[in-house]
């Protein structure tokens, strides 16, 4: 990733789990979910990216972002 994307994937990873904190979200799996479905309207290998920073439910939801989108 280059640069400007490396920065939009850190502010998007910290703004989610601001919002997770926030709003004490103990549903992972499905709030990531619904938040990969909103980045991948934007930018697949951004949504892959952040969603890799949040452990075993994100890489779960990054592996099927790969799978619908042909990775």
């Amino acid at each position: 990733m280059d640069k400007e994307n490396q920065g939009k994937i850190n502010t998007i990873t910290m703004d989610i789990q601001n919002i997770m904190s926030e709003h004490n979200i103990t549903d992972k799996d499905s709030f990531l979910g619904d938040m990969s479905n909103i980045l991948c309207q934007l930018d697949t290998d951004i949504a892959i990216e952040v969603m890799e920073k949040f452990g075993e439910y994100g890489k779960y939801q990054a592996h099927a972002i790969k799978v619908n989108y042909g990775y």
